[in-house]
């Protein structure tokens, strides 16, 4: 019997479940919605690329006409005398018109990369909430793992893991189909004009063949890149250092930015630390090229005996504020993935920087432990 002046509430486990169910149900409803619209999202962005690459394939063809056809208006014709000054007129006005047009699909194309990835983030980010709102555990137990189960904490890194993993397949995706791709698909269009140059000016035609030798090697030079991005295979056949120094190497004369890196000839690193230092250093320098303007860069990897491992990636370049950018670029800079990798070996990742002064980036390892 209740106690004087208290009345039973009536709630039960069932009306507990009951909530769970609804909240269970609305997260779900959120989602799809959400998930449908990065649905029209990357499919935006696969249009816009898609025109975006018959776009610069007709502006490539403008521009080979203005040297080897005599209208815009029949079929291809080699010339053996210049253009009209009014042909000359119409080809330029056309292909100004389509620069135009890809300087737009350039910031079409950016805008919906940068919404797809904010949507990724905030579809994980709600999932990952979820998972802890409808945990069973304790509050104070709350991410602490059952026998065989993840923790809700290690779900929420994972996803981001992933997140970041599917992120960078498809940057690699965007840079093969804008890179090699449309080098091959407009090889392809110019040897068909070579074919036809031969029969008339036999000299032109092996100019035009030795610019597309240079055009392919290249692209060669792209397709191996990204080989040893993917996977360098030197790193497990020739250890840290060569692999840094050749990456450092050919990042310093690809992006004409100065690379002083100083690193001890032995380091105790097992085999997955190797790769998340790697790793971020090549982050951090992508980073660099793109957002810094920097001119100088500064890696230092230091190992005191018996202590941890420490990496420091300085620049000169105009520097940013880090909160900011957590703000309006959640997922999108490599901040994240950087100190989720850095995680993953139970390591730390520190990022100091203000506008104008540049960026240090401290990464911390514990020592390997041996096998």
């Amino acid at each position: 019997m209740p106690s004087d002046g208290v009345t039973p509430s009536g709630i039960n486990a069932g009306d507990i479940e009951m909530l769970r169910r609804e909240v269970e149900a609305a997260l779900a409803s959120a989602i799809a919605r959400l998930r449908k619209i990065e649905e029209t999202a990357q499919q935006k962005l696969h249009e816009a690329t898609l025109e975006q690459a018959h776009l610069q394939m007709f502006l490539d063809e403008l521009n080979f006409r203005l040297k080897t056809v005599s209208s815009t208006t029949e079929p291809l014709v080699l010339i053996t005398g210049p253009l009209t000054e009014s042909q000359m007129m119409a080809l330029q006005q056309q292909a100004d018109a389509l620069i135009k047009r890809r300087a737009e699909l350039d910031d079409i194309n950016s805008d919906l990369e940068q919404l797809g990835t904010r949507l990724s983030w905030l579809i994980h980010q709600i999932e990952g909430a979820g998972a802890w709102v409808l945990s069973t555990d304790e509050l104070e137990e709350g991410d602490v793992a059952g026998p065989g189960k993840p923790s809700t904490g290690e779900q929420v890194m994972w996803a981001q893991i992933i997140m970041g993993q599917e992120a960078e397949r498809a940057r690699l995706a965007r840079e093969i189909h804008d890179g090699p791709a449309q080098v091959l698909a407009n090889t392809v269009m110019r040897l068909q004009l070579v074919e036809q140059m031969f029969k008339h000016n036999q000299q032109e035609a092996h100019n035009e063949l030795a610019k597309m030798r240079a055009t392919l090697q290249e692209s060669l030079k792209d397709v191996r890149r990204f080989i040893f991005n993917l996977r360098p295979a030197s790193l497990t056949d020739a250890g840290l250092l060569p692999t840094l120094k050749q990456y450092v190497s050919d990042y310093s004369e690809q992006h004409d930015i100065e690379v002083e890196l100083n690193i001890p000839e032995q380091l105790v690193l097992s085999a997955n630390q190797e790769l998340v230092v790697f790793r971020v250093i090549q982050e951090a320098l992508q980073n660099i090229h793109k957002h810094a303007e920097a001119s100088r860069v500064s890696i230092n990897i230091q190992q005191r005996p018996g202590g941890p491992i420490v990496v420091s990636i300085a620049d000169n370049g105009r520097g940013f504020d880090p909160k900011l950018v957590r703000q309006s670029r959640p997922s999108s800079s490599g901040l994240v993935s950087m100190k989720e990798r850095a995680a993953t070996v139970g390591g730390t990742l520190k990022i100091d920087s203000k506008p104008g002064v540049g960026t240090n980036i401290t990464l911390v390892l514990p020592i390997a432990k041996a096998s």
